[in-house]
């Protein structure tokens, strides 16, 4: 199972109680880009909160880098390994947003970003979209630096990576 009971109980404490909830479903993806390789990690799990104005007011995420898949036969499996995420010793990078950052003409949210054992806070901007059915579209994109979570030699592959979000949740 992807969740972790302390991942878990962290989720549990950051949504509301008098919130509309959303479970992330399976059709949720985070796809990476950089100038030398993409690919997506395909287990996604997640709950997005709204207040009674339809507004974002929390997002967690939690991903399972076991389900890194690349366009490159056999990277997967080298990024997986301990040269770059270390899947064995850190199976998931998580994202718990703490504060929302709302702007005439944009949507964020501040929090804490855990991979590899390092955690850094991230401003991910995103768009919401409410869909038929009570389910939420959440999209998000912005760029991380493998190096500042200790991911892979940065004398390999680009730094930098675009991470692109596309999050689908069902309300609770």
């Amino acid at each position: 199972m992807l969740w972790h009971p302390e991942v878990f109980a962290q989720t549990e404490q950051t949504l509301m109680s008098n919130e509309s909830n959303y479970v992330l479903t399976k059709n949720s993806k985070v796809r990476l880009q950089s100038n030398d390789f993409f690919g997506y990690f395909t287990r996604v799990q997640g709950r997005i909160s709204t207040n009674d104005s339809s507004q974002v007011t929390c997002f967690d995420l939690v991903i399972d880098v076991n389900s890194l898949t690349f366009n490159m036969e056999g990277m997967a499996q080298h990024a997986k390994s301990a040269d770059f995420f270390d899947a064995g010793n850190y199976p998931t990078i998580t994202f718990f947003g703490k504060d929302m950052v709302l702007t005439d003409s944009t949507t964020s949210v501040d929090g804490m970003m855990r991979a590899k054992g390092v955690e850094i806070e991230k401003n991910i901007p995103f768009t919401v979209l409410f869909m038929p059915k009570n389910v939420v579209k959440l999209e998000a994109a912005f760029s991380i630096k493998r190096s500042d979570f200790g991911i892979g030699d940065i004398d390999v592959v680009s730094d930098e990576v675009l991470v692109f979000a596309e999050l689908l949740a069902k309300k609770k």
